[in-house]
């Protein structure tokens, strides 16, 4: 990355960098003539026509000397392209935050400075030059211990050698190689190459960054290693031993501190990366042993090329789906190609698993990333130029279709070249990416492919954009605790649950336009339960990798948001630690409501960082509380209080809730379940507070719609004084589980769970009513001892086995009725009167009994009538209980078959 190498004087005026294509021009066409063979003259001509269209460009373009982005443009993808690689590139002032972190976050910061048994304390300044110098009788620098090795490494160490013994690897000179290493700088182009390191990540990072710094970006890694020769542009030899590297990780820049000993292989593999062409090469393997030491040591955990960019350089990473539905490819190639030929994007990518046979057929590697070094539209050909990083790795060798190459006349006139395009007077040759494959200059492992194929082959391209790009930023950092200590068990969490306990952000941008929002997960140590001292102290732990992030924007005029649905923007679920979404054209003013969200994460507390790119100043403060008061209870739907939804005849017995609003109120209801398997519904109604027996619209105050999975949210702006009910429901009856409600409001709301169903009185279950086949009514006489309230409950017995059987076949009513005949009288039905679904049973509401009834010859029966719906009325069982006000003041008789 870091590089000897320099552009060319740029030219001075327009007419200056014309001249010059034009001169470059008239030599490929000189070469065109005097070459004969075939694929000579096509690759002549090839190179002719890059640099008429290049030509073409500087005659048209406004910007033609320095293509780089201008501060107020938020968008690689906002600006023109050219076919061309840049051969300047421009250097962007990258934006640093100015939020002041508050007190609390300087200290996350700073306890984040500890991974793997290591100190790595935030970055203050670069180190002086003499903290490298070596004195008399001083002993070279030696790290506090060394980095953990796999076991297949171990088995090849030799030892921790010093670079002059460890380079260039001594398997690769057998005997002495006194003078051919190790050296800071290199006389042939790099290439870096992976053997037997599993950090192939780290190493496609290192290879799209030499690209760049090849093609014109030399102090991409300037403030990286140190000590640094800042006139040069490359790192220095340190006379002690010790390096200082800055990352980027853990909320901010970090100083990670290594000795220049590297593992030693006794066999024909090598443990850490190295330059191909120029073996000696020291800096590569330095950046990766810093890097490897944040993440535990060449025993790699894995990553993504994304993220290893991201901790090398700062710019920010974007992951790529490129099996998404969402993926426009002409749009994306467009925009990649622009910001790649700008210099403000580093590509790497990755593919997804493979079967053995297809990695054989394809010469491509499952789950494996690759460096992108170059970019071209050859013949209407859209083309990357990707590097495998084993050092013996495959080029992949997919067939795909010839397509016509044109060769250019060689009387045509070079005067017109600026303004004139070539002739399509062609001769067909070879298919302009399999000839450029045909490179005998192209690297073992390197290969150009067609973005087709690489959208075929490749699961995900992953981009690090240049932070310049804009011209302001703001970090925030924070903590998230998965454990719920205020409930005593661990929060409601899953795809359907609310976000009520996510942390969350509000964004304004003061102008408007694009902002770029970048979510990134601390690194911690998986450290389990009952771990002792010893074994802490000794700091063998895997990086936590466990669960996935995304992040999700609103719009909620700056409020908190209770429930996932209704974003503005949200991001794929990812396991990488950051996460980025993208925020277009946003309004002046306008505020957006950023939230966090994750999958699976370990159930303990994680500390993030909120980074936010735009191109005006813009405000990011923590949400905050939707009202002043939150009330939360803990309740169940049972046996005995599963209900079921308002059209169950059983919906009263649910869970209810009394709410006391002494004045008016905005008011916002919240349930939430244990399980998100469950379809949940919360209704407030008018009730003086009271448990509600029925239900009439009139009486709904409101409500939260449609039943949705987990969790719901009913909520009204403004709430009159009054006594209210409320009532927690599933959507099926006999849906057992653990919920919460939380009441949040403007002013105090007491909140009281209300007794259930049948409490402070006496329950008599009445034997079974059985309706022969083909019968439809059965009575039973009830005689009251003495004044007494009752209401009754029927359900169908068996329902399990009855269910498919005869879901559709009655309907039922429950009455308690006095007389027969002429003299009947209903005293009381259940569902006014109207039949009901008897498979969710039916109830009537209190009615008051007495003897003085029975003296007045008005003979009490319990009427159970089914009404049927089809020919095949089966044989049904069902029971009645009687919750009752008193014990021992009613006495039930035996059913009989009835009629009017």
């Amino acid at each position: 990355m870091s590089s000897d190498f320099r552009s060319n004087t740029a030219p001075s005026s327009r007419d200056e960098a014309l001249q010059t294509m034009i001169t470059e021009a008239e030599a490929s066409m000189r070469a065109l003539k005097l070459t004969k063979d075939p694929k000579g003259k096509a690759k002549h001509s090839m190179r002719f026509k890059q640099l008429l269209q290049e030509a073409e460009r500087i005659k048209c373009s406004n910007d033609w000397r320095d293509m780089s982005p201008k501060p107020q443009d938020p968008r690689p993808n906002a600006r023109a392209g050219t076919s061309q690689p840049a051969t300047t590139v421009g250097t962007l002032r990258v934006p640093e935050s100015t939020r002041k972190p508050s007190r609390a976050e300087q200290i996350l910061l700073l306890k984040a400075s500890y991974l793997n048994n290591f100190k790595f304390p935030p970055w203050t300044t670069s180190p002086a030059p003499d903290e490298f110098d070596l004195t008399d009788g001083e002993s070279q620098f030696v790290d506090a211990r060394e980095l953990f090795l796999s076991e297949v490494q171990e088995d090849a160490l030799d030892g921790w050698k010093r670079p002059n013994e460890a380079l260039p690897p001594p398997s690769w000179f057998p005997g002495s190689h006194m003078n051919v290493g190790p050296s800071m700088s290199f006389v042939r182009r790099i290439d870096l190459v992976q053997d037997a390191a599993t950090d192939c990540s780290v190493v496609a990072s290192l290879c799209a960054g030499v690209a760049r710094a090849e093609r014109g970006h030399t102090k991409i890694l300037q403030t990286v290693i140190y000590p640094y020769d800042d006139k040069n542009y490359r790192p220095l030899v340190s006379r002690n031993g010790k390096y200082v590297v800055r990352l980027n990780f853990n909320g901010c820049y970090r100083k990670v501190v290594i000795d220049d000993r590297l593992p030693v292989s006794s066999t024909g593999r090598v443990i850490h990366v190295v330059d191909r062409n120029n073996p000696g090469l020291l800096w590569p393997a330095l950046i990766e042993k810093a890097y490897l030491k944040v993440l535990g040591g060449y025993d790699f955990p894995g990553s993504n090329s994304a993220t290893d960019l991201w901790v090398l350089t700062g710019w920010i990473p974007e992951q790529v789906f490129l099996q998404s539905d969402d993926l426009e490819p002409d749009h994306f190639w467009k925009r990649t190609f622009d910001a790649f030929n700008f210099g403000d994007v580093l590509i790497t990518m990755g593919t997804g698993k493979m079967t053995a046979k297809t990695e054989r057929e394809l010469g491509l590697a499952g789950e494996h990333d690759y460096a992108v070094l170059d970019l071209r539209e050859v013949e209407g050909q859209r083309l990357l130029l990707i590097k495998n990083p084993w050092c013996e790795g495959t080029s992949w060798h997919g067939k795909t279709k010839q397509a016509p190459r044109y060769d250019a006349k060689p009387e045509h006139d070079v005067a017109e070249l600026s303004s004139t395009k070539l002739n399509e007077d062609t001769n067909a040759v070879e298919c302009s990416r399999n000839l450029l494959n045909n490179d005998d200059q192209l690297s073992p492992g390197t290969f150009w492919m067609d973005i087709d194929n690489v959208l075929q082959h490749f699961e995900s391209i992953y981009l690090n954009w240049n932070p310049g790009l804009f011209a302001c930023r703001q970090d925030m950092h924070f903590a998230w605790d998965l454990r719920d200590q205020s409930l005593g068990r661990q929060q409601h969490r899953g795809q359907f649950a609310s976000l009520s306990k996510h942390p969350q952000f509000t964004l304004t941008a003061s102008k408007g336009g694009t902002i770029w929002v970048l979510l990134w997960r601390h690194l911690r140590n998986a450290i389990p339960a009952g771990a002792t001292d010893d074994e802490i102290a000794e700091g063998r732990y895997t990086i936590d990798l466990q669960g996935h992030i995304a992040l999700a924007a609103f719009t909620s005029q700056g409020r908190r948001v209770l429930l996932p649905g209704k974003h503005v923007v949200k991001g794929w679920f990812v396991d990488s630690p950051q996460t980025l979404i993208k925020l277009s054209d946003c309004k002046s003013g306008v505020v957006h409501t950023i939230v966090p969200l994750e999958q699976d994460l370990a159930a303990t507390e994680h500390t993030f960082t909120l980074s936010v790119f735009g191109n005006s100043p813009t405000a990011l403060a923590e949400a905050t509380l939707r009202s002043l008061y939150i009330n939360t209870l803990s309740a169940a739907w049972t046996k005995k209080t599963a209900g079921g939804n308002a059209h169950s005849p059983t919906y009263p017995i649910n869970p209810q809730f009394s709410v006391a609003v002494p004045q008016k109120t905005s008011i916002c209801l919240l349930v939430e379940a244990a399980s998100e398997d469950v379809n949940v519904h919360v209704k407030l109604v008018h009730s003086k507070g009271q448990r509600v027996q029925s239900i009439r619209n009139r009486d709904i105050v409101f409500d939260s719609g449609e039943y949705r999975r987990g969790c719901c949210v009913a909520e009204s702006a403004e709430l009159e004084a009054g006594q209210y009910t409320v009532i927690c429901s599933t959507f099926e009856p006999n849906q057992l589980g653990d919920f919460t409600l939380t009441v949040e409001s403007s002013q105090p709301t007491p909140l009281v769970a209300l007794p259930k169903e049948g409490a402070g009185r006496s329950r008599m279950e009445m034997n079974a009513a059985v309706f022969d086949a083909g019968h439809g009514k059965v009575a039973a006489p009830i005689v009251p001892k003495r004044l007494v309230n009752i209401y009754a409950v029927a359900r169908q017995l068996d329902t399990a086995s009855t269910r498919s059987a005869s879901a559709n076949s009655s309907l039922l009513r429950m009455s308690i009725e006095s007389g027969r005949g002429p003299m009947r009288r209903i005293r009381i039905a259940s569902n006014g009167g109207e039949y009901a679904d008897c498979l969710g049973g039916v109830r009537t509401d209190g009615i008051d009994l007495s003897p003085e009834m029975l003296r007045r010859g008005e003979n009490l029966w319990m009427v159970l009538d089914r009404m049927c719906t089809s020919t095949d009325a089966r044989e049904g069982r069902f029971g009645v209980e009687l919750f009752v006000d008193q014990p021992d003041a009613l006495v039930c008789g035996d059913w009989r078959e009835w009629d009017d």
